[in-house]
């Protein structure tokens, strides 16, 4: 074989192979790791949206308790005043 056909046809073997390594690594690699990607992106909505559900039923809640501690702040005051009633 002459000098310039010997090249081209490395590069032709060379060119093969690379595309048949590109092949594999997107089959074997690229694809499941892009569909492990979008389940965890799936993954991270959903715990996204359970977490400021979560977080307004708090707010509710120290809402609510702030209600009782003005509640209990305003009975403590009027048991005081009754104590302090009787000792006079």
């Amino acid at each position: 074989m002459e000098f310039p056909h010997d090249i081209v046809g490395w590069i032709a073997v060379g060119s093969a192979v690379v595309t048949v390594l590109t092949a594999v690594v997107k089959v074997w690699i690229v694809n499941p790791l892009s569909t492990q990607i979008r389940e965890l992106n799936g993954n991270f909505g959903a715990l996204n949206t359970a977490l400021s559900k979560s977080q307004t039923e708090i707010d509710e809640l120290s809402k609510h308790l702030s209600q009782h501690d003005v509640t209990l702040a305003t009975h403590g005051e009027q048991i005081h005043t009754l104590f302090n009633k009787n000792d006079k």
